[in-house]
């Protein structure tokens, strides 16, 4: 053995510029892993004893591992068929690329390929208190007593901090894990106990001794040290245990029994056991994110996976779905895992989209798979106005290995796979799957050994042999998993000659192009159900085809749909024919358009709407029309953003009274059925997402009974302290009532509210709720005392600090159109005490990129007299002040400012002729400010007790 200090580094060594891969010249066969810890007694350092067996698969001078923040090492090498030792070695530390490197001296020794050795490396290191490598926690008994416990987080460059290896997925091997602990501990890791040692002065200590497992990468080794309790559950041979500390032991019940199901049907949708004779599952205090899926032993953030709240139904789902998607990882990174980080959604992708898919099966009354649309496709289809990668994106540096985990990783990639699952029809997709985990089972993969594995059971598919398009499926595949964007699909159909021409680009690339499949419904044949491809677009820029090619029937404008379900992750824009053709049927028969297919037409047409490129504003509102009738949840949700753009662009215009009146009549159907004659709570839970959308379009449109509902929640929240919302994860209901009921408060109301911010906690949520929410009043006069008790020439800075107050300026002229005229009054009245603060400028100029044109005067003079002001009081902040010829005037509002030049009248002219004479004409006029009748309030106790429920 050789006891040799980090420091010992040759030369030539030190000075090398090293690649941040591993070489491939050597390779572990086997790890044996002893880690002994005394965690129980608060010691926050471990020992250990790493024990590899190494090939030499390249001549090579060198053996160079992974190693992190480990002390003391003792390292030896020794011949693995002679056990003699290898003398003279040195080693070096190149903390670049976290390389430990065990080399001969120079002209003296090889490792020659074909042989093998033994090398054992002894060291010591301290645990970690952030939730990376081995990493302590606390938590507290019921006693009140502190207990310490210890877990491992390896993916994805983590182990080297647990013990030297080769950290890399590609360099699979068996481990052999040993752990040494407190006789009153416990330790798991992913295989079962094979033994139990007793030792130590009156056997304190144990160490617990694991079977090895299978191969499997570095990044899935686990292991936890604690005095946990378990409850266990056996099926088709695989035992799995729920651990938590001892108070929260029972709580585990409803995670148990969804594991056991989850492994079974994963069992059954791909033809492939479980490989293991276990799978325990973690509670812990502190996790690294929600969960991880280390092969047998799942790790999860306590709150992720112990059910403290039965009746909260959208974190109960939430839960599921988080453990389902680290069961998933079992078959998909787990028993195949990525050649590189290259092709991490091949792990996270295929478990998010069938974690899902699992789900529904399992729970078809929870309707998941519209879930789905909100949580993961509806991110993913926004994903591109952030910084963008493709799916496959090569990196090596640590940090932008971990920067792969995001939601292109996961969303956009779980989008992609439910694309193809649908276009290559589900049961041939999922054959394709399971050749490809059977296949490469127990070894690693890149994304071409996928798509090899799809190609082959694609061709032997008599539905698709004999398309031109099924021997290029690695290309198809290519095109979709190496390109940034997404692909915008026009489809402009020539009503004379029956042709249809297929456009294909993106926002942001002239280049990429990509093979898109495509399946159609039409009025003679409204079959939404068979989603397998049509017909593959291949990458070029257009495509004209006809009728007959394409197998269609359409007879003169019969409305045609592309992409059916939504099921192929791209957009969809029709020319204004087959959009009126389409708003036709809506109006008689919405329900022969599949839901999510009615939703597609308002998201695909979002960013036309918003960047004012829609050709006709009429069909758009003809397309909104049909929405007094629909029942379904999903179209909701995804026209809420149109439905409050046209709001925001319309406010205070001429068409704004009539388009309210409009909005009111189309949600209140939808509100009644929420919140007054059923109980969201036991709806479906993706529809609870949805809910606060629902109150946000019939509250802005000044709809009274929502009001009165909203209005009541509020008020018992603020005088009563009556809370209302109990799932800590999903504040968007709880913000959004808040908002919405403090809109019309009286003036008695609003004076109270303001006595209740003088005498609260600043430091609570309950003062922080209440200075949030009266940034949403409608009243002028309201509005005048919240910017003075937030600013003006009496305030103390009780309420706020001044850099708080000038953030929640900002926010509130962005954020309340009421407010923005008060604003401006505002600064005119009191700029003289404004310009005292150093923050005044910098919010100033955010706000005059607001400023419309026809009030450049007003701006001119306030500027200037804002200037004078500064140059005596501030001189600094004067060089800082916006200049108002600056081109960031006004450029906030001038897609508004062109939106009305070119649809204000077109909308109020079309909104005159749809209005029906008489139809909800008393809520035209919503009285500011009035009290609410008793029974208004008692009916809305009534739809409070019923529709939400009570925040712990």
């Amino acid at each position: 053995m050789i006891s040799l200090g980090l420091s010992t580094v040759r030369g030539e060594f030190a000075a090398l510029e090293r690649p941040l891969r591993l070489p491939n010249d050597t390779y572990p066969l086997s790890y044996q892993i002893h880690i002994s810890s005394d965690i129980h007694l608060g010691d926050l350092r471990f020992n250990g004893n790493a024990t590899i067996d190494i090939e030499i698969r390249q001549t090579t001078h060198e053996i160079v591992l992974h190693a992190k923040e480990l002390k003391d090492l003792q390292i030896s090498v020794r011949a693995r068929d002679s056990n003699e030792p290898i003398s003279d070695l040195l080693h070096t530390y190149d903390p670049r690329g976290s390389f430990l490197i065990i080399y001969s001296p120079e002209n003296y020794q090889k490792f020659k390929e074909g042989e093998r050795y033994i090398v054992e490396i002894i060291y010591r290191a301290d645990m970690q208190k952030r939730n990376i490598g081995l990493y302590w926690m606390t938590y507290e008994t019921e006693s009140n007593q502190t207990v310490y416990a210890a877990a491992t987080q390896a993916e994805p460059t983590y182990t080297r901090l647990i013990f030297p290896c080769y950290d890399e997925p590609a360099f699979k091997s068996n481990f052999t894990i040993k752990v040494t602990h407190s006789a009153n501990y416990t330790a798991i890791s992913n295989m079962p106990v094979h033994h139990v040692q007793q030792h130590g002065i009156s056997d304190e200590l144990a160490t617990t001794i694991f079977y090895a497992t299978p191969p499997m990468s570095t990044y899935l080794v686990a292991f936890v040290i604690s005095d946990f309790e378990n409850i266990t559950a056996k099926y088709r041979g695989v035992t799995q245990r729920i651990y938590t500390s001892p108070a929260t032991r029972e709580k585990g019940e409803r995670a148990l029994k969804n594991a056991v199901r989850t492994v079974a049907a994963f069992e059954d949708y791909f033809g492939i056991s479980y490989p293991l004779e276990k799978l325990d599952h973690v509670a812990l205090m502190k996790n690294y994110g929600a969960a991880m899926e280390n092969w047998g032993l799942i790790t999860y953030k306590e709150d992720n996976i112990i059910q403290d709240h039965p009746t909260d139904i959208y974190k109960s789902l939430k839960d599921t779905l988080t453990q389902n998607h680290e069961i998933a990882h079992q078959w998909f990174g787990n028993l195949v895992s990525p050649q590189w980080w290259t092709y991490a959604w091949m792990n996270e992708g295929f478990a998010t989209y069938f974690g899902y898919l699992i789900t529904d099966l399992l729970y078809p009354e929870q309707k998941v798979m519209e879930f789905f649309i909100t949580e993961i496709a509806e991110r993913a289809y926004t994903y591109n106005y952030l910084a963008v990668r493709p799916m496959t994106h090569y990196v090596e540096k640590e940090s932008d290995i971990m920067s792969l985990f995001d939601i292109i990783t996961y969303q956009r990639a779980a989008c992609v796979i439910k694309m193809f699952h649908h276009a290559f029809h589900q049961k041939t997709f999922v054959r394709g799957i399971s050749h490809y985990l059977q296949k490469f089972q127990y070894t690693v993969a890149n994304e071409m050994k996928l798509f090899d594995s799809l190609q082959t059971v694609l061709l032997e598919d008599e539905r698709f042999r004999e398309q031109s398009w099924v021997h290029s499926v690695p290309e198809i595949l290519l095109s979709w998993t190496h390109s940034e964007w997404i692909p915008i699909l026009s489809v402009t159909r020539n009503y004379e000659n029956g042709t249809i021409t297929f456009s294909q680009h993106s926002k942001h690339s002239k280049r990429e192009r990509w093979w898109i499949p495509l399946n159609f419904a039409t009025l003679q044949s409204p079959d939404f159900e068979q989603t397998h491809v049509d017909y593959f677009m291949p990458p070029q820029s257009h495509l004209t085809l006809t009728l007959e090619e394409l197998g269609l029937q359409l007879d003169g404008r019969d409305w045609l749909i592309v992409n059916k379900q939504q099921t192929g992750f791209y957009h969809v824009l029709y020319d204004v024919d087959n959009l009126r053709a389409i708003a036709s049927q809506l109006q008689q028969n919405h329900t022969l358009i599949h839901a999510g297919n009615r939703a597609a037409i308002f998201q695909d047409l979002t960013s036309a709407i918003e960047h004012n490129e829609i050709e006709s504003v009429e069909v758009v509102f003809e397309l909104l029309k049909y929405l007094e009738f629909e029942e379904d949840l999903t179209p909701w949700n995804l026209v809420a953003d149109t439905i409050e753009f046209f709001r925001r662009n319309l406010f205070d215009s001429s068409a704004f009274p009539l388009y309210k009146l409009f909005v009111r009549r189309l949600v209140s159907p939808t509100f009644h059925r929420r919140f007054h004659n059923s109980d969201p709570r036991n709806t479906i839970t993706a529809a609870a997402l949805i809910d606060h959308k629902i109150l946000e379009m019939a509250c802005m449109a000044d709809l009274q009974e929502c009001l009165d509902f909203t209005h009541n929640l509020a008020r018992d929240y603020m005088f009563k302290r009556i809370q209302f919302q109990n799932d800590h994860d999903f504040n968007a209901m709880y913000d959004t009532v808040l908002c919405l009921g403090v809109r019309y408060l009286s003036d008695e109301e609003f004076g109270q509210v303001l006595q209740l911010l003088q005498s609260s906690d600043r430091n609570s949520v309950y003062y922080d709720d209440l200075i949030y929410s009266l940034r949403c009043t409608q009243n002028r006069e309201h509005l005048f005392q919240y910017l003075n008790i937030l600013l003006g020439e009496n305030t103390t800075h009780h309420i706020m600090n001044n850099k708080e107050s000038m953030m929640y300026l900002y926010y509130l002229f962005k954020s309340n159109m009421a407010a923005r005229p008060v604003v401006w009054n505002f600064f005119e009245q009191h700029y003289k005490l404004l310009c005292q603060s150093q923050f005044f400028v910098d919010h100033f100029n955010r706000i005059a990129e607001y400023m419309p044109q026809h009030q450049r005067a007003y701006l001119i003079s306030l500027h200037e007299s804002i200037a004078k002001e500064l140059k005596l009081v501030n001189p600094d902040a004067l060089e800082l002040l916006i200049d108002i010829n600056s081109g960031n005037v006004g450029k906030k509002i001038r897609n508004t400012e062109q939106f009305l030049d070119k649809f204000e009248l077109r909308i109020h002219k079309w909104l005159v002729n749809d209005n029906p004479t008489g139809v909800f004409s008393a809520s035209l006029n919503v009285v500011s400010g009035s009290a609410r009748p008793d029974s208004l309030w008692r009916t809305a106790t009534q739809l409070m007790s019923r529709a939400l429920h009570v925040r712990l």
